[in-house]
């Protein structure tokens, strides 16, 4: 059987492979990390105040940076008094002073355990009873005089007493000049008294909303604290990440490039060394940066970038497992590619290679989606497996275009070009298989495609692997035969030219591709 029959059949496999998961998972396979249930609930209307709050996640978090916050109508937000979880599941906001009447919004930033900042709202609306006013009895009893006197004292009393604060002046005054003065008249008196003396079934009152349930009966409220500065964290996480999955694709790909490509070949082997030292510099790198990042991104706070508690916060979750198999395989990496060492010992390279790029594989299994969505061990696998096959393809094919690059019009080029035709179609149906395994295992339902930003990252990433294999194919196809046939004539460079803008063209593609994956990490599949 001919390498292009093989090629057709192993793609058919893995269609039929992707069809038959599709059918078999129909079903939901996972919730994504997110807000189960509140108590009170969104939109819900309390008769009495609400002295706490429960929210209820459906994995385990922590809350990141202010975490939990309570506000009324457009004024400041507020810090609960004190937070409780048994499970970090359940989490209680609790609040010395209860919530009285008023619309609050309730605004929740956790961190999830695959190390994503999940945030979003809720409201709902305290509306306590009023009790009937003492005024409407004075209406009913107006024509008994003497009456009046002993009910406007009772009246003033009541609002005295449930003042925390004790406004005694007004009780103590019988003089009857002052009477009509605290008695309510038509209810325009006690919006007054109820202001300059809130009580715990009042306050916070709609007249007040700086003085939140948030208030602490030890000092003013305590403003949540925010750094509009942090936001921009996101974005250098994004660039760290991006750098990270590239320094990653280019080491399992250079390894597996100088392992079966150019093995024969000791100073083509050699300039892959150097593109691995460099690699291994930039993973570790971008690895140390990525962990204070995080810290930054969870704290929503700059100065977490020095603060050993925040960072030790980043790095509990599985996150940290994964920063520090990708410092351990860059240092590996880095060790074994450096100048002035020998590298004479094939076996020693292919060991200690082999070691680095599976520490820099396996530490995908514990980011990003992997480590929340689907049966663990399987979609740990489907990762490395998606992994180590996109970079064997991606990685290999940037050093491919290179090696044309520096030797173009060298008839010796042929046997490479065929050797890593193989080695990227095994790649294509691999990364195919797997990819399509871990799509499944995030998704919820099929219409996360479009209508979430994961979704949509997915589609773009799939279009442009899609758009590389075309290219590959007609590489594979039509100019690699052209090349092989002119081996001995004239016509060999201008073959060769066009093969190289080929091979650039589909090398560039798939470092989009890669990109857009460094996106997809980070992404929300909410």
């Amino acid at each position: 059987m001919s390498l292009r029959s093989r090629c057709s059949t192993a793609l058919m496999l893995a269609l039929a492979v992707s069809a038959v998961l599709i059918v078999t998972t129909a079903a939901p396979v996972a919730a994504h990390t997110g807000l189960e249930s509140s108590q009170p609930s969104d939109g819900q209307v309390v008769v009495e105040p609400v002295a706490s709050i429960s929210l209820t996640f459906n994995r385990p978090v922590e809350p990141a940076g202010d975490g939990f916050t309570v506000s009324q109508g457009p004024g400041p937000q507020f810090l609960p008094d004190s937070l409780s979880s048994a499970d970090n599941r359940v989490w209680r906001l609790h609040f010395d002073t209860p919530l009285g009447n008023g619309v609050y919004e309730v605004s929740w930033r956790v961190a999830a355990e695959d190390g994503h900042v999940v945030e979003g709202t809720f409201g709902f609306t305290v509306d306590v009873p009023v009790a009937e006013s003492p005024a409407e009895s004075s209406t009913d009893s107006a024509t008994d005089p003497p009456a009046e006197p002993p009910d406007s004292n009772a009246v003033t009393g009541d609002v005295v007493e449930e003042s925390p604060t004790g406004t005694s002046a007004a009780v103590d005054s019988d003089d009857g000049s002052t009477t009509p003065a605290t008695t309510p008249q038509a209810g325009e008196e006690t919006p007054t008294v109820a202001a300059e003396a809130p009580s715990p079934t009042t306050a916070p009152g709609g007249t007040a909303p700086a003085e939140s349930g948030a208030t602490s009966e030890d000092g003013p409220p305590r403003q949540a604290r925010r750094s509009p500065g942090a936001t921009g964290a996101e974005r250098l996480a994004e660039a760290l990440r991006i750098v990270g999955l590239l320094a990653t694709l280019t080491i399992v790909g250079g390894f597996a490039f100088a392992t079966f490509v150019v093995r024969s070949e000791p100073s083509e082997r050699a300039r892959v060394h150097r593109v691995l030292f460099v690699s291994g510099i930039a993973l570790v790198a971008a690895a140390v940066a990525t962990a204070l990042t995080q810290a930054v991104v969870i704290e929503d706070d700059w100065s977490a970038v020095v603060s050993m508690d925040a960072i030790s916060d980043a790095l509990a979750a599985p996150f940290g497992i994964a920063v520090g198999l990708r410092v351990l395989g860059g240092l590996v990496v880095f060790g074994l590619a450096r100048p002035r060492v020998p590298h004479s010992n094939r076996n020693r390279f292919r060991t200690l290679g082999l070691i680095g790029a599976a520490l820099v594989i396996v530490s995908y299994s514990f980011d990003g989606h992997t480590v929340t969505e689907g049966p663990r061990l399987l979609h740990a696998a489907a990762n490395a497996t998606h992994v180590t096959a996109a970079a064997v393809w991606s990685g290999g094919l940037v050093l491919l275009a290179d090696l044309l690059r520096r030797r173009r019009g060298d008839a010796g080029l042929v046997g490479p070009l065929m050797r890593f035709s193989q080695l990227a179609s095994v790649s294509l149906v691999l990364a195919g298989v797997a990819g399509t395994v871990m799509a499944l295992l995030v998704m919820d339902r099929f219409a996360d495609l479009w209508s979430t930003g994961w979704g949509r990252l997915l589609i773009a990433k799939v279009a442009l692997v899609a758009l590389a294999a075309v290219i590959g194919g007609r590489n594979r196809w039509v100019h690699m035969p052209a090349a092989a046939q002119h081996v001995s004539l004239q016509a060999q460079p201008l073959v060769q030219q066009r093969l190289f803008r080929a091979v650039s063209i589909e090398a560039a593609v798939l470092v989009a591709a890669g990109v857009v994956t460094a996106f997809l990490v980070g992404a929300s599949a909410l």
